[in-house]
């Protein structure tokens, strides 16, 4: 029986097989953005009429401008299609997400930075957000939480989202249900680079917002990519990835279990283990065969496909080689499987989200456990970490100094002033002081 999975040396290990590991599906995202501005620039320019067609060409869902928007009775609705502990299940995340997005909200401040000087920052949150959900390979409400949280927890007054609808042109109830209890007022049945055009310029049906965020398919990845110069796009979280840092001490089972499962996701995510020991490589090896054929075939199908292009049990010589490939790679998912995890946490540089111990799965973190979910990947983990309060907010700093505050600073100012050029600047600072 072939391997799912691939062992490699790190040392060993060939130029072609690392750029390929290493670039993961970025590549795929590449060639796709031609097609993708093609349906940007024409929802941009046509509004409506190109949003629904495209809607029918790619989900073949025929919507207007009176579907297109979920109404209060489709959420109503939604509320009795789902079992009792699925409810409860919601409520639950819903109470870690935003318990845990509301302790991220910075504070205000001010200080007397210099005699006479006062400054400060103010914290406000952005007018207008749009969230994007995704669906066809799967329905999330774990995502409508993760996008919505942090929103609410930054005071953003105007939250929509948008999430793909069924061919019948309904949303998982679900889904609804969650985007309701975490307090999303606007949802629009909008799917991939439209959707995010939609958002990003606003049409006849849905208003323009300030900021996207949310992750998505590689053609989700590419419109926000598109769209940046023109609206803030939060997080570029794409294909899922996962990586396993574990040494001898780790369980084989839970390695193996793990490496699955970002895989799961789709045919373009990622899955990696990078261990000292060559005994654990082998056996987390058997296991994935083992467990990926107990999936159900469609899932199968993608574990088996992702991890033959992206998916890859990297032995190293020590851990500190393990940790470097980590911080090189810049995971999504970061987990650590070691003896002394939260003392090797602090060899991370580089992870979108990190999930310590034997007993952090990264599905924890994709459900109950609290921390956003919606985390960088194609190795934007090495610019930033996940989707948080912070970036609903702007931070809008001040100044308030007195005569006295002022002039304390006078001589400097006027200075550098006269240095860099600007006499217009120096002459608003010495007149202060000529005027009685």
């Amino acid at each position: 029986m072939e391997n799912i999975i691939e062992i490699y040396t790190l040392k060993t290990m060939s130029a072609a097989d690392r750029i390929r590991i290493m670039e993961r599906a970025q590549q795929e995202i590449n060639e796709i953005y031609p097609q993708v501005r093609r349906v940007i620039d024409d929802v941009r320019q046509h509004g409506d009429a190109a949003l629904f067609k495209y809607m029918e060409e790619f989900d073949g869902v025929k919507l207007d401008a009176a579907t297109v928007k979920v109404s209060r009775k489709e959420v109503e609705d939604a509320y009795k299609l789902i079992d009792a502990t699925l409810l409860e299940s919601l409520k639950i995340l819903h109470k870690q997400v935003q318990r845990f997005h509301d302790l991220q909200k910075p504070q205000e401040w001010m200080t007397e930075l210099s005699p006479g000087l006062l400054a400060g920052q103010m914290i406000v949150p952005l007018d207008i957000v749009g969230c994007y959900s995704p669906g066809g390979r799967g329905w999330f409400p774990s995502t409508m939480f993760m996008n919505a949280c942090p929103a609410v927890a930054a005071g953003v007054k105007r939250i929509i989202m948008c999430t793909p609808p069924s061919k019948d042109g309904s949303i998982n109830p679900g889904a609804l249900v969650a985007a309701d209890i975490a307090g999303v007022r606007e949802i629009y049945k909008l799917s991939g680079a439209q959707a995010i055009a939609a958002m990003a310029y606003g049409t006849e049906s849905v208003p323009q917002v300030l900021k996207i965020t949310g992750p998505g398919s590689a053609w989700v990845v590419a419109a926000k990519s598109l769209v940046k110069n023109d609206v803030g796009i939060g997080v570029e979280a794409g294909p899922g990835e996962g990586l396993v840092i574990a040494d001898e001490a780790a369980s084989p089972e839970f390695v193996a279990s793990d490496i699955i499962i970002q895989a799961e996701h789709g045919n373009d995510s990622a899955g990696l283990c990078v261990t000292n020991s060559r005994v654990l490589a082998e056996k987390a090896q058997q296991l994935v065969n083992e467990y990926t054929a107990e999936l159900p075939e469609y899932r199968r199908d993608f574990v088996t496909t992702s991890l033959k292009k992206y998916g890859a049990i990297i032995v190293v010589d020590t851990m500190d080689e393990a940790f470097d490939f980590a911080n090189e790679y810049g995971v999504e998912h970061l987990e650590i499987q070691t003896k002394n995890p939260l003392q090797d946490m602090k060899k991370v540089k580089n992870a979108g989200g990190m999930y310590i111990g034997a007993y952090a799965p990264l599905s924890a973190g994709c459900f109950c456990s609290g921390p956003n979910h919606t985390l960088p990947t194609s190795k934007a983990g090495r610019i930033r970490g996940g989707l948080n309060t912070e970036d609903f907010l702007k931070k809008i700093t001040f100044e308030y100094p007195t005569r006295e505050g002022l002039e304390h600073l006078k001589d400097a100012m006027v200075s550098l002033a006269d240095y860099e050029g600007f006499p217009a600047h120096r002459n608003a600072i010495l007149r202060r002081f000529a005027v009685k």
